[in-house]
């Protein structure tokens, strides 16, 4: 026999120390002989039936597959792949569920800080104090303060205009009264029938004071000898500027009742003169309580607005924080998904420790060695018509191609057949 005196050969080479061989593989050959023999002694002993073939091969494949549940350490070193594999994914299973666990960590900690964001926005609106350093009656004192402010502008607006028109360019009627002198109804309308430069000089010169405040109410924020003096030096200027219109005007009142024992109108006479004094503080006093009041304003809204930009910012933080939390929600829904495949497939690789790997290829060479040993002894030992024998040989054939079929082991794409556990 052809595999019989290879297998000697192989032995004798081995024993010779020219070649080496491990004794698996010679026992592995040891079956290929025996298998050979054992389908040949089978054929024989039914003279190489067809239907004897179909049940040789069953118990053939029931007894390859005793053996292959039985042999431990076989089963061992095939399933060596998927132990390891069980043991990589069950590793990556432990990282997995750690960095879930500090995921869903950090979820309870961005929803406490969203959870302290709100509570201080509520606690600004009811307690401000205790968070910014602000008044707590600065809304009331703001709208107060603004109530005050607006008839105070309108004021200084219908003052300035009257009296920087009567002063440069109003001709006053004899017996004018000093708060006629001062103020005069129609400046706006005498002043737009006069020209176009006039009307904008008369209606613009009230915002240079409204400035002149804004300066001071600027200047009074920042602390320092040089904005002092800055201040100072506005309410100079503002203090001159209403000296001037009052002069202007005293004169054309003087002007208009003096006689020839008047004395000529200069500065002297000025001081000396109530309307003088009037007028400036008519203008100016009235300058200073609207400074004042505007400054006192700005501050209390500095303090609204303090509280404004303070929500801003920590709503601002709040939806820094949503997002985040998004996003973290979006890391552990992908990780969960992960975790979930991992357990499936330890699931299936342990279904697979548990059960069973079956040889494919070992058992397809030694069938086929016992399909060759049954049709040897057709082929050789049976005598009859020739034509006979072929048919039986393909009728043999059919039968072990079906037997692989029914197996559904009549593949080369794997070498080994899983039978995983079913519970």
């Amino acid at each position: 026999m052809t595999i019989l005196k290879k297998l000697t050969e192989l032995t004798s080479k081995s024993q010779n120390g020219t070649a080496t061989i491990s004794e698996s593989e010679i026992q592995e050959k040891k079956e290929v002989v025996s298998f050979h023999d054992q389908g040949e002694s089978t054929s024989k002993s039914c003279t190489g039936n067809p239907q004897n073939l179909q049940a040789s091969l069953d118990a053939l494949y029931q007894s390859f597959e005793r053996k292959c549940k039985e042999n431990l350490n076989g089963q061992h070193k095939l399933k060596q792949p998927y132990i390891t594999e069980q043991k990589g994914k069950k590793t990556a299973l432990l990282n997995k569920e750690e960095e879930l666990i500090r995921l869903e960590k950090r979820i309870d900690e961005t929803n406490d800080e969203i959870e302290e964001l709100n509570k201080k926005c509520r606690t600004i609106r009811t307690n401000p104090e205790d968070i910014v350093d602000v008044d707590t009656k600065a809304s009331a004192k703001f709208w107060i303060g603004l109530s005050f402010l607006i008839p105070l502008t309108a004021y200084i607006f219908i003052f300035y205009i009257s009296t920087s028109f009567s002063a440069f360019f109003r001709e006053f009627d004899p017996g004018i009264s000093l708060f006629q002198g001062m103020f005069d109804p129609q400046a706006l309308s005498k002043a737009y029938e006069a020209s176009f430069l006039e009307l904008g000089f008369v209606l613009f010169i009230p915002f240079i004071f409204f400035a002149l405040g804004y300066l001071i109410h600027m200047f009074q924020e920042k602390k320092g000898i040089a904005n002092g003096l800055k201040i100072a030096a506005l309410f100079i200027i503002t203090f001159i500027f209403d000296a001037i219109l009052a002069y202007l005007i005293d004169q054309k009142l003087y002007n208009l009742n003096k006689t020839f024992e008047s004395e000529e109108f200069g500065v002297s006479v000025a001081f000396q003169s109530v309307g003088f004094w009037v007028i400036i503080f008519a203008g100016f006093v009235a300058y200073i309580v609207w400074g004042l009041v505007f400054d006192f304003v700005m501050k209390e809204y500095a303090d609204r607005d303090k509280i404004k930009t303070y929500l801003k910012e920590k709503k601002e933080e709040i939806i820094e924080k949503q997002q985040k939390l998004v996003n973290i929600k979006s890391e552990v829904l992908t990780i969960e998904e992960v975790i979930s495949s991992i357990k499936v497939r330890v699931s299936e690789l342990q279904n697979i420790i548990d059960g069973f790997i079956l040889p494919v290829m070992n058992y397809k060479a030694l069938s086929t060695e016992y399909l060759q040993g049954w049709q040897k002894y057709i082929g050789s030992g049976l005598t009859g018509d020739e034509s006979k024998r072929d048919n039986q040989l393909l009728a043999c054939r059919k039968i072990y191609d079906k037997h692989i079929s029914d197996l559904d082991i009549d593949t080369d794409s794997y070498q080994n057949k899983l039978y995983t556990k079913t519970h």
